[in-house]
């Protein structure tokens, strides 16, 4: 299931992104992903915020199988971050750009969460016996630099980014950070539900043969 809203993420996240990118003509890099699910100005932005709601759900899924395949501590901390990340992706399809509020509130927490959840992938991953593989590794490691990066250029007292100016000429570190962060975390979902069901079939497989002995 995680995996399937992971794609169904992808498909809506990159027809949105395609429409707005070509009818706009400009670089997917200066274009902030949240601007997509702008109801007035987004002709997509049902598909783009449905997408974030699937997102949503994937990151919840993949790090439900964490909570009940892995009992140790490290483990269920992981599991506890990342539902709470996949809370607050699902938030922000709920409460897009035009509620501002409440978006600035949901993407400030989804930007908490998922630095605090890669940090703690980095102490797993060396661990005993680790939920992380190599390719989820990999991943955390983009996200976590993304997220950082991000919350370097955040205004604490507006919970937003500084506009993107001159993009034409110049590199926007906000949009292309916010893209890189977007899509390391939802290959990260996938690569965790492949992860936690090889996990599950070997658990299963075990415990088939210790009921036979």
């Amino acid at each position: 299931m995680s995996i399937a809203a992971a794609v169904i993420a992808c498909i809506g996240v990159a027809s949105a992104l395609f429409v707005e990118a070509k009818d706009l003509q400009v670089s997917v890099f200066h274009l902030r992903p949240d601007t997509l699910g702008d109801y007035m100005n987004s002709r997509l932005a049902v598909v783009f915020n449905l997408s974030l709601l699937a997102a949503g759900v994937c990151f919840f899924l993949g790090n439900l199988a964490i909570y009940f395949t892995f009992s140790d501590p490290l483990s269920r901390a992981i599991a506890v971050v990342g539902s709470f990340v996949g809370v607050s992706i699902a938030l922000m399809g709920v409460f897009p750009i035009n509620f501002l509020e409440w978006h600035r509130k949901a993407s400030t927490f989804y930007l908490l969460g998922s630095l605090l959840l890669h940090l703690l992938c980095f102490a797993d991953f060396f661990k005993t016996n680790s939920s992380m593989t190599r390719m989820v590794f990999a991943l955390s490691i983009v996200a976590f630099m993304a997220s950082f990066n991000l919350m370097l250029m955040l205004d604490w007292t507006l919970l937003d980014f500084p506009p993107c100016e001159d993009s034409a000429n110049h590199f926007c570190w906000v949009s292309s950070s916010m893209w890189v962060l977007t899509q390391a975390n939802i290959l990260w979902c996938v690569c965790l539900g492949l992860s936690m069901r090889q996990h599950i079939v070997s658990q299963q497989s075990l415990s088939h043969r210790f009921a036979a002995a």
